[in-house]
C-alpha cells in the first residue's frame, strides 16, 4: 500500500529529482519569456527558421529533354509494321528519361505509346561523364504517316504535353552520295570551304548539307549562291539555350558536331543512299589521285558495298596533306581565284600500322546514329566495316606551318584542271552574282592558334586528369582582325509537366554574331510556367 502511495506522491520522490524537475520548470518558463522578448523585439523572425530549415531541404534534378529535331521514320527501313516518327534530344548523361508520345487518329482516338530510348553514343562515352550532356534519339509509334506534329510528355497525360512539329521530307529524288559536313563554328577561311565543297562535287557528290552556328559573311553569302543552285542545304545549328543552372554548350562533346551528325543522317535518310560525315578539310579522294573523274567516290563506294553486302557503315582512315593557302591579294577577288596552290600539295603521311583518326561513311538506311569518327547504331543485321588504308582513306587538307619533309610524294595535277574548269562553269553560273566580289584576307594564324590550342588539350588527355569537358570549342582564339560575320540563334520554347520541363526549338534565323565571329546563346522565348527550365 506504501508503495502505491510513493507512485503518486511527489514527496516520495527523492530529493535529487525534485530538484531538477523544479529546476526544468523554471528554464522552461525562462525561455518562453525569452522567446517573447525576441519576437517582441524582432531579434527573432521566419527567416531565422527558415534558415534552420534549410538545413532539411534537398534539390530535385528534374527532367529537362530539349527537343531540336523530329523525323518521320522511312517505311523502307522498318522490319515491323507502323507510322514511326524519330525525335532527337540533349539530356543528362546521369538521368533515365521516360517520354510518351500522343497522337490522334482521323477518327479522334488517341494513341499514347512511350518512346524507345537511346543515347546517340552510349558504348563509346557510357564509362565516364566528363561531357555531362549528349544527344538521345527516341522513337515512338504514330497513327499516320503524314502527321504534321506530335505531342511530347514526361507523364501519361496529354494535358501536360508539348507539341512537337516533324520535319517534311526534303527531297523526291534519290542521290547516291550526300555529304553532311561538320556544323561551321566561327568559319573565317572561305577558300578552305570552297576545297571542300568543289572536290566533294568533282567526285561524285551531289548534295551537301551544311549546319551553321557562326560563319563569316563572305563565306556565307557564298554558301547561299549553292544553295540557290540546289548544289549545298543549309542548316540552322544554334547554340542551345541556357538552363537554370547549367550551361549544355559547355557540357556537349566537341559543341555537338556528333549531335549534328545524327540530326543530319535523319533528315537526310528520305532521299540519300549513302552519306558521309566530315569536317570541310576532310575529303575523299583516291588514294591515286591522278586516276580521277567525275564518279570515282560512288564507284569506290559501290565496290566496297558489294564485298561487304551486310555493311551498315564504313570507316576509314584519314592522312594529312601538306597544304599551304595562297597569299596573292589579287586571289581575294572570287573571279580570280584558283585551285592551283594544290600543286604544291605534294606530301601526305604514309598508311601506317598505326591507325588514325577515322571518317565514316553510312549506307542510310541502315544506320541510326553516327559518332564523331566511327558509327554508332547499326541496325539490325548490319556491322561496321573498317577499310584499309592503303585500299582508300580521307585526306586531311589543312593549311600547313610546318614543313612536312617525310611522307608520300603527291600529284594534284589532274584534280587540279578538274576543279579549274569546274570553278570557271561555276563563275559562270552558281557564282556569277558575287564573282567581282572581294574576299576577307587570309587568317591562317587564327588557324596556327587553334593548333596550338588543341595540342594542349591532346596534352591534358594524356594525364588521364581533365578540368573539363575537353574540346577544342574550350580554346578562347581572339581573331587578330575584326571580321564581319554572321550566326544562327534559336527561339525555344518550354511546357512544365508536374516539376519536369520539356524544351523545343521553335525557330532559328541568322543575325550578326557577336564580338569574335561567336554566335549568341538561344533564347527561350515562350513557356507555360513561371519557373524557367
Amino acid at each position: 500500500m506504501l508503495i502505491r502511495r510513493c507512485l503518486f506522491n511527489s514527496f516520495c520522490i527523492p530529493y535529487q529529482l525534485r530538484i531538477i524537475h523544479l529546476f526544468s520548470k523554471v528554464c522552461l518558463i525562462l525561455a518562453g519569456f525569452l522567446c517573447a522578448i525576441a519576437v517582441y523585439y524582432r531579434t527573432t523572425n521566419i527567416w531565422t527558421i527558415k534558415n534552420i530549415g534549410d538545413a532539411f531541404l534537398y534539390r530535385k534534378n528534374p527532367s529537362r529533354p530539349i527537343i531540336f529535331g523530329a523525323f518521320p521514320r522511312v517505311h523502307a527501313e522498318q522490319n515491323v509494321p507502323g507510322n514511326y516518327v524519330v525525335f532527337q534530344f540533349l539530356g543528362d548523361v546521369q538521368q533515365a528519361y521516360r517520354l510518351y508520345c500522343f497522337s490522334t487518329t482521323q477518327n479522334g482516338k488517341q494513341i499514347v505509346y512511350r518512346a524507345h530510348i537511346q543515347r546517340i553514343h552510349q558504348g563509346k562515352r557510357f564509362i565516364n561523364d566528363i561531357c555531362s550532356m549528349a544527344g538521345f534519339i527516341a522513337e515512338c509509334r504514330v497513327t499516320n504517316e503524314f502527321l504534321p506534329f506530335i505531342r511530347i510528355s514526361t507523364k501519361r497525360n496529354m494535358e501536360e504535353s508539348l507539341k512537337i512539329p516533324i520535319e517534311k521530307v526534303f527531297e523526291t529524288k534519290r542521290h547516291k552520295l550526300v555529304v553532311c559536313m561538320a556544323p561551321t563554328y566561327a568559319l573565317i577561311e572561305w577558300r578552305i570551304l570552297l576545297l571542300g565543297i568543289e572536290v566533294w562535287l568533282a567526285l561524285g557528290a551531289t548534295k551537301i548539307i551544311i549546319p551553321i552556328q557562326s560563319i563569316s559573311r563572305d563565306a556565307f553569302r557564298i554558301l547561299q549562291e549553292y544553295e540557290r543552285d540546289g548544289l549545298v542545304i543549309l542548316r540552322h545549328w544554334p547554340k542551345w539555350p541556357i538552363l537554370s543552372d547549367k550551361n549544355p554548350n559547355g557540357l556537349v562533346l566537341s559543341r555537338g558536331i556528333e549531335e549534328s551528325h545524327v540530326n543530319c543522317l535523319f533528315f537526310a535518310k528520305p532521299w540519300a543512299e549513302m552519306v558521309a560525315f566530315t569536317d570541310l578539310d576532310d575529303i575523299l579522294i583516291p588514294t591515286q589521285p591522278m586516276k580521277i573523274y567525275s564518279t570515282v567516290n560512288v564507284n569506290i563506294l559501290q565496290d566496297f558495298a558489294n564485298e561487304h553486302p551486310q555493311a551498315g557503315s564504313f570507316l576509314f582512315e584519314h592522312r594529312d596533306v601538306r597544304m599551304v593557302l595562297p597569299e596573292e591579294e589579287q586571289m581575294l577577288q572570287l573571279d580570280n581565284f584558283n585551285f592551283n596552290f594544290l600543286i604544291n600539295t605534294n606530301r601526305k603521311k604514309e598508311c601506317t600500322v598505326w591507325r588514325m583518326k577515322t571518317r565514316v561513311i553510312v549506307n542510310a538506311s541502315r544506320v541510326d546514329t553516327i559518332n564523331m569518327h566511327e558509327s554508332g547504331i547499326n541496325r539490325l543485321g548490319y556491322v561496321q566495316v573498317r577499310i584499309p588504308c592503303h585500299r582508300a582513306h580521307f585526306y586531311h587538307m589543312r593549311h600547313s606551318f610546318r614543313e612536312q619533309t617525310e611522307g608520300k610524294s603527291l600529284n594534284m595535277s589532274n584534280l587540279v584542271r578538274l576543279l579549274n574548269k569546274n570553278f570557271q562553269k561555276r563563275l559562270q553560273t552558281t557564282l556569277r552574282t558575287i564573282a567581282k566580289q572581294w574576299m576577307n584576307g587570309s587568317l591562317t594564324e587564327t588557324l596556327d592558334d587553334f593548333d596550338k590550342c588543341v595540342i594542349e588539350i591532346n596534352k591534358e588527355h594524356f594525364k588521364l586528369k581533365v578540368s573539363r569537358c575537353m574540346t577544342p570549342h574550350v580554346c578562347y582564339l581572339k581573331l587578330r582582325n575584326e571580321v564581319n560575320c554572321v550566326a544562327s540563334i534559336g527561339n525555344y520554347e518550354f511546357a512544365h509537366i508536374s516539376g519536369d520541363f520539356i524544351l523545343r526549338l521553335m525557330d532559328a534565323q541568322f543575325i550578326d554574331s557577336d564580338e569574335n565571329c561567336d554566335a549568341p546563346i538561344s533564347k527561350v522565348v515562350k513557356g507555360n510556367h513561371f519557373y524557367a527550365p
